[in-house]
């Protein structure tokens, strides 16, 4: 029953349905129950120490303690967690020392649901046979399938052409959101949440949810004709044409590697459900509220609107304005930006907002955890006494699936150094025999200001070569035949000429050319984004020019010749 559980988990429509099921027919919040499986799952896929802690402590603070907003019911392991976790403060721990002392609360969670998930599927007449059918077409060719865990192979020759794309940010979704509503091609979306998550929006969130909204499109409402499947994928294999997938295998015709980045800290995420995402971005907020000093480490776009946004802020607390401290490594602010970028984010965060900026500075350890963390700087200053602590730095692309991938030959010669993703300028993977493989957005080593216009700029790009390549065209370089080309420039230098400025509200007339998310992005904002996501408009000139749409002709050519297009 177990991996039933890990089906439901796995699929979003199943997922919310019994999450629902769980929400109605229960008066002791069960549904909080499925809710903190999802965390362990995310738990033991993170390798990170500072995050294994911040997420233990996480997953403690919101089910567990006596004050969680999630609070599970009906568990006895409570005080023994607190105890251990206590115990272990001062160590660094791994993902599987984390999931140890959670390891009998775990146990009854999954007692419960179990029984829960056996009412569910008799109230709701799902098969459980239902829950374990496979979510790909057919592998490639017998011999493949012998050792394929989902074989069905029942779409033959004139089945659509498979494609694979994992992770649902920008890039991932703008390529299912194309090709999905093609004839011609089956898309499965592999991402580790249930939603897309417009990031750009997140600052917002955390300091006036009451003056935002979530931002969160779940994946199955823009991809109705493929296949969503939440988990990690953990391995390429067969040649590179197959993922390994909640331990099971899923072949595909064309792949897109669009696993993004991530930060330390709480402004990206890898929450399965909106619910969980929305408490902790909740709770951060209530931290924020309650804070008085407030530090952020970091200088860049992302760094300087959260310090802007922070300061300009009244809050409903005993202490309405923020002392915001933000530290830069460089000499300036957006270092990235020409120097009089520089000096107006300098100039209206000092003068205006009165935040202390200190550049040259480089954190360089921290002691403690919690609220009692002291920060070291390389000057041998020690930041300590602060309510909240934002990291604005320090992003990690996600390209482990290539470095760990057990494919021959061997993947991991397309990881530079920095752990990008090596990528022509048509931006399929460098390799010299897979030109089926593609990536795009934070996780390459793309020259570009790293955004959610950049990385959809580059979904679309994928978008049309993956169909000029079934139709046996060569592959387009970015920024050529209507695909515009990546912004090699941060985007706040071209928003300060946007004919729009002058209908932005006092802050971001302020900020302009800062923040690249704002709807100062020329014609761009976030409904526009979503109306494109959503299927309510195929035509946005701010993307570049989108594929035609493809179908399934009458008569196809055998799978192995349109396969083998795909290397010349």
């Amino acid at each position: 029953m177990v991996s039933l559980i890990q089906n439901v988990l796995s699929d979003p429509k199943l997922l919310a349905s019994f999450e629902a099921y769980l929400r109605r027919n229960d008066t002791h919040y069960l549904s909080h129950n499925l809710l903190f499986i999802e965390a362990m799952s995310q738990l033991r896929h993170e390798n990170d120490p500072k995050k294994i802690e911040s997420m233990l402590h996480r997953i403690y603070d919101t089910f567990l303690a006596p004050r969680g907003k999630l609070k599970l019911s009906d568990v006895t392991t409570r005080q023994q967690v607190s105890e251990d976790i206590d115990a272990l403060s001062w160590c660094i721990l791994s993902s599987e020392d984390a999931a140890e002392i959670l390891k009998d609360t775990e146990k009854q969670v999954l007692e419960t649901l179990t029984t829960k998930l056996d009412d569910f599927t008799r109230v709701k007449n799902v098969n459980t046979l239902q829950l374990m059918k496979p979510c790909s077409p057919s592998p490639l060719s017998p011999d493949i399938a012998q050792n394929n865990d989902w074989v069905d192979d029942s779409l033959g020759k004139d089945r659509p052409i498979r494609v694979m794309i994992i992770g649902g940010g920008f890039t991932g979704f703008t390529v299912a959101s194309i090709l999905d509503r093609m004839p011609l091609f089956h898309v499965t979306l592999i991402d580790t949440k249930d939603s897309f998550e417009y990031t750009p929006g997140i600052v917002k969130r955390i300091v006036h949810p009451e003056k935002s909204s979530t931002m969160r499109v779940r994946h199955d409402t823009y991809v109705k004709n493929g296949k969503v499947v939440i988990g990690y994928a953990e391995d390429i294999g067969h040649d590179a044409h197959s993922v390994r997938v909640n331990e099971k295998t899923i072949f595909f015709d064309y792949l897109v590697m669009a696993t993004g980045s991530s930060y330390t800290s709480e402004l990206k995420s890898t929450d399965v459900s909106s619910i969980y995402r929305l408490s902790g971005l909740d709770q951060v907020n209530s931290e924020l509220v309650r804070a008085k000093r407030v530090l952020i480490v970091g200088g860049g776009l992302v760094g300087c609107e959260l310090a802007a946004e922070i300061a300009s802020s009244h809050f409903p607390s005993k202490y309405p304005k923020k002392k915001v401290t933000l530290v830069e490594s460089h000499s300036t602010l957006l270092s990235r930006s020409d120097c009089t970028q520089q000096a107006k984010a300098m100039d209206y965060l000092i003068e205006d907002l009165d935040v202390e900026v200190v550049c040259n500075e480089r954190i360089m350890d921290t002691v403690g955890g919690g609220t009692d963390s002291r920060y070291i700087g390389s000057s041998g200053r020690e930041y300590n006494n602060y309510d909240k602590v934002f990291i604005a730095t320090g992003t990690r692309p996600h390209s482990g699936l290539l470095l760990n991938a057990t494919n021959d030959p061997l993947l991991d010669t397309c990881v530079d150094g920095w752990g990008h993703i090596r990528v022509k300028p048509t931006l399929q993977i460098e390799h010299w025999k897979y030109g089926h493989l593609f990536a795009g957005g934070d996780v390459t080593n793309v020259v570009e200001e790293k955004t959610g216009y950049a990385a959809t700029l580059a979904g679309v790009c994928i978008a049309r070569n993956i169909c000029r390549l079934v139709k046996g065209k060569p592959p387009l370089r970015q920024g050529t035949k209507g695909t515009l080309p990546a912004p090699d420039k941060p985007l706040h230098g071209i928003m300060a000429k946007s004919r729009h400025k002058d209908k932005l509200k006092l802050i971001k007339r302020h900020l302009r050319f800062l923040n690249p998310s704002w709807a100062a992005l020329k014609h761009y904002d976030e409904q526009q984004y979503l109306q494109m996501v959503q299927g309510e408009t195929t035509s946005l000139p701010i993307f570049g020019r989108l594929p035609r749409k493809l179908t399934l002709p009458k008569i196809r050519q055998p799978v192995n010749i349109v396969s083998a297009a795909l290397f010349n």
